[in-house]
């Protein structure tokens, strides 16, 4: 009966896949009928590296420590609280700027021109008439600027927040590529060659 491997479950995958893959290599296939072995053999092999796959493992040592490494620190950061990003924060007060204030400085600016026209046609009320025309053109010069600046706020604060998913989409991360370095060199330096000289101590094989 195969002894259960020392891995971490999500690894233990990852051994057999390989360990598939060397098996039907062809420096194993041919080292196995150089010895004559039976069909039985490749059963024998694959028995074999599971029970020694401590062995086999500390060929690629150093690869899987820096892969567990990498794998433990992200594991904790997926832990971690998620806070709301600087960015999402600033960009609330760039809606502010660019939503709320032009909203209501233009209210206020339709309301100043539209009561400072009525008092306009009272005879009386000239001076009072021309300080709302004025104050609503003002409101509606603050409305244009701030939903200028606001919008342009909006805009850097979109781009800057794409960066991090552009990078990301880049290319592979860092932790697919310590997993994939851990596994070329469990194949090369460790199940490979000791399939091999397994296969080639074989009892009876041909010489």
């Amino acid at each position: 009966m195969d002894r259960p491997l020392r891995l971490p479950q999500q690894d233990r995958a990852d051994f057999e896949t390989e360990l598939g893959r060397a098996l039907a290599a062809p420096r194993v296939r041919e080292a196995l009928r150089e010895g004559g072995a039976d069909a039985r053999a490749v059963e024998r092999l694959r028995r074999a590296a599971r029970e020694n796959a401590e062995f086999v493992l500390a060929a690629a040592a150093p690869e899987y420590e820096r892969y567990a490494a990498l794998r433990a620190d992200a594991d904790a950061a997926a832990r971690l609280p998620v806070d709301a990003p600087p960015l999402g924060r600033g960009s609330g007060w760039w809606g502010v700027l660019g939503v709320i204030v032009p909203l209501v400085a233009g209210v206020a600016a339709g309301i100043f021109l539209v009561l400072g026209r009525l008092l306009d046609l009272v005879e009386d009320l000239d001076v009072l008439a021309h300080a709302l025309t004025g104050a609503g053109w003002v409101a509606a010069g603050v409305a244009a600027v701030s939903l200028l600046i606001g919008g342009l706020g909006l805009l850097g604060t979109a781009a800057r927040s794409a960066e991090p998913a552009d990078e990301e989409a880049s290319g592979p991360g860092e932790l697919v590529l310590a997993r994939d370095a851990w596994r070329a060199a469990l194949a090369e330096r460790g199940l490979l060659p000791y399939l091999v000289a397994q296969a080639n101590a074989i009892p009876g094989q041909r010489r």
